[in-house]
């Protein structure tokens, strides 16, 4: 039987609004969230969002997840998995679930990847880590936030705590370093920082890991972290040494900006098409 997979930007997709208890939504928030993690993990996962109450849905948390066939979201949805999640929410909500199956639906751009990172103190290292935990959960209930990784030092390969933080779009991205929460996040980190912090910000992996010629999905998404890891981390510090050694005193403002534009420049155009190509055998396990 041929892997018949849609072609469009349109996916299979399935909408459910919820009401949710007053004195539940942040136990919804967590369970909404690994609901979404655990649906990533199924083939043709093609994407997900929730959308708190608002003025187009006043009351109802709706969330939305799009599957690149009606095969792969059906098999999601009976799978057992969902199945034992499903039953944990019910004790949470005002009334049953409202759900439609929709066709083919459009879903946002691809998600943007922000990369940040510190040299820290190792008598500070194990607070870095609470406050780094601290943060994430604190983003579980923000909209548009998809995941977070923290990368320890490795000697003699990488000096420095780095960040790996994924949003749904930029726009969400945005918010959230435009926000409150961060600024406050910033100001408690900023006792255990050794030297400046390095932040990239990076768009979407299609381009970089295209789908193979049999569907539409591409690489696991870890597999395109690692990738992206191995070709980013040289080049912001190739870059970082660079700019220090020819403009030390360059306004911080500028210095990201002229960073971003090189990193993603030399990523997109020269170094992620030949990794790609090294590593094809293992991304497409």
């Amino acid at each position: 039987m041929s892997d018949d997979r849609t072609n469009s930007k349109a996916a299979p997709t399935v909408v459910v609004a919820r009401r949710v208890l007053p004195g539940c939504e942040d136990r919804f928030r967590d369970w909404d969230h690994r609901i979404r993690i655990a649906a990533s993990s199924h083939a043709g996962f093609v994407a997900s969002e929730v959308q708190a109450p608002n003025a187009s849905h006043p009351g109802e948390w709706v969330t939305v997840y799009s599957f690149a066939t009606v095969e792969e979201l059906d098999q999601w949805l009976g799978s057992e998995e969902r199945s034992a999640l499903m039953a944990e929410v019910d004790v949470m909500l005002d009334g049953a679930a409202r759900e439609q199956r929709v066709a083919g639906m459009r879903m946002a751009s691809e998600p943007v990847t922000l990369v940040l990172s510190q040299r820290i103190d190792p008598h500070n290292r194990e607070r870095f880590v609470e406050l780094h935990d601290d943060a994430v959960r604190r983003l579980q209930g923000f909209d548009g936030f998809l995941g977070s990784q923290l990368l320890p030092p490795v000697e003699g390969v990488q000096d420095e705590f780095v960040i790996v933080a994924s949003f749904a779009s930029r726009p969400d991205l945005d918010r959230w370093l435009e926000s409150d929460t961060r600024r406050a996040w910033l100001e408690e980190i900023e006792q255990l920082i050794e030297g400046d912090r390095t932040l990239n910000v990076v768009g979407g992996f299609g381009g970089w890991f295209p789908g193979s010629s049999r569907g539409t999905e591409g690489p696991k998404r870890w597999k395109q972290a690692v990738a992206v890891f191995i070709a980013l981390f040289p080049t912001v510090l190739i870059i970082t040494f660079v700019r220090g050694a020819i403009a030390p005193d360059m306004n911080v403002v500028v210095a990201v900006f002229v960073g971003n534009v090189l990193g993603i420049l030399a990523l997109t155009y020269v170094l992620m098409p030949r990794l790609t190509r090294l590593l094809a055998n293992w991304l497409t396990r």
